[in-house]
């Protein structure tokens, strides 16, 4: 047997109630944020995705049903992230515990690293990519692209991570999109939202079926279902969909909907819905109709959203975030926009409502 391709690992982690809550990874990432004070900064030192340190936190904070990291106010450059009490604990016991069995510290030797000039984090919609493209052409060719969710991502700009959140938040009392959040978020006076782009959303399937199908099958665990991450603007929309037509048949809502989403996929985007859909991992998502149309599936119209860019206000009138501003309100990306299925261009596009 040839063995030059093996790998071996051995970890240490540390389980509560047999839920893992932290490993030589997550510690390294705690270590790293306490020392910058940023999980972009921990991730780009590790060599990892933003949104992947997002989801080791998250796993682990669900875990322990306690927050690991919370947000540092700043003044105008902002806030930035620092470990709680909790994760302070965590992480020094973990480290003892490490020291005891591998007889040294554990250790994360400081590299460099650069920020990119312009991060875009929140939803997941093909027009960013267009978006960075023309701002490419325009010179500012260091970006970072996060598919987080739009509430991931206003809590990334409420840590100071972002420069540009991209949000399509329903709020179901109200039936307005992303104001209400803004003020949810207590970031009112922390940002500027700006108008975006118009795109429809709804039920995407194999094959040509009703609003009422999908509903029933989802209600009669008669179909898969792919869903997408907690935090996104979709999933907060699908959980409103089913909320009231569970509502509307005198059903549970409260427990129904869990039990319908509990078990689902979790992909980060519209297109890995698609993708899930066309492979027949599942039968069913809530997706952008150009998801739709680009893997040749069955769209069922639910709804034409907001999608809005959230600012924070020390960062308006940096360059690399006006020429986002430029772009977004030039003919040159009105035109490819136009060309898409599934997008309306407001009148208002790139202008300031908040």
């Amino acid at each position: 047997m040839h063995c030059e391709n093996y790998k071996v690992r051995i970890d240490i982690a540390i389980e509560v109630d047999g839920k893992k809550i932290i490993d030589s990874k997550i510690a390294k990432l705690l270590l790293l944020i306490d020392r910058y004070g940023s999980i972009l900064a921990a991730s780009r030192v590790l060599e990892m995705p933003y949104s992947r340190a997002w989801e080791a936190l998250m796993k682990a904070e669900r875990a322990l049903k306690k927050p690991l990291v919370e947000t540092k106010r700043g003044g105008r450059g902002g806030g930035g992230a620092r470990l709680t009490s909790v994760g302070r604990r965590l992480l020094k016991e973990y480290t003892k515990v490490y020291r005891k069995i591998v007889g040294k510290d554990l250790e994360v030797q400081d590299i460099s690293f650069i920020i990119p000039s312009l991060v875009y984090m929140g939803s997941h919609d093909p027009n960013i990519e267009v978006l960075a493209g023309l701002l490419r052409e325009k010179g500012i060719t260091s970006m970072e692209l996060s598919w987080l969710g739009s509430g991931i991502g206003l809590a990334a700009l409420a840590l100071g991570e972002a420069d540009v959140v991209g949000i399509h938040l329903l709020d179901p009392e109200s039936g307005e999109y992303n104001k209400p959040y803004i003020k949810r978020y207590w970031l009112e006076n922390d940002v500027i939202l700006i108008r975006g782009y118009c795109r429809e959303i709804g039920f995407i399937t194999r094959n040509p079926t009703t609003y009422d199908e999908v509903i029933r099958d989802l209600i009669e665990n008669k179909s898969k279902l792919v869903n997408r991450q907690k935090g996104s603007g979709t999933r907060v929309l699908l959980e409103h969909v089913l909320d009231v037509e569970l509502r509307k048949m005198g059903l549970d809502s409260e427990k129904l909907v869990g039990t319908i989403l509990g078990p689902a996929k979790e992909v980060r985007t519209h297109t890995e819905v698609a993708k899930a859909i066309v492979s027949r991992e599942a039968d069913v998502g809530m997706g952008i109709k150009w998801a739709a149309v680009q893997y040749g599936l069955h769209f069922i119209h639910v709804k034409w959203e907001n999608f809005d860019f959230a600012i924070p206000k020390h960062k308006y009138g940096k360059e690399e975030v006006e020429k986002f501003l430029e772009v977004l309100r030039s003919g040159e990306f009105r035109e490819k926009l136009s060309k898409l299925p599934g997008y309306r261009i407001p009148s208002n596009l790139g202008e300031r409502i908040l």
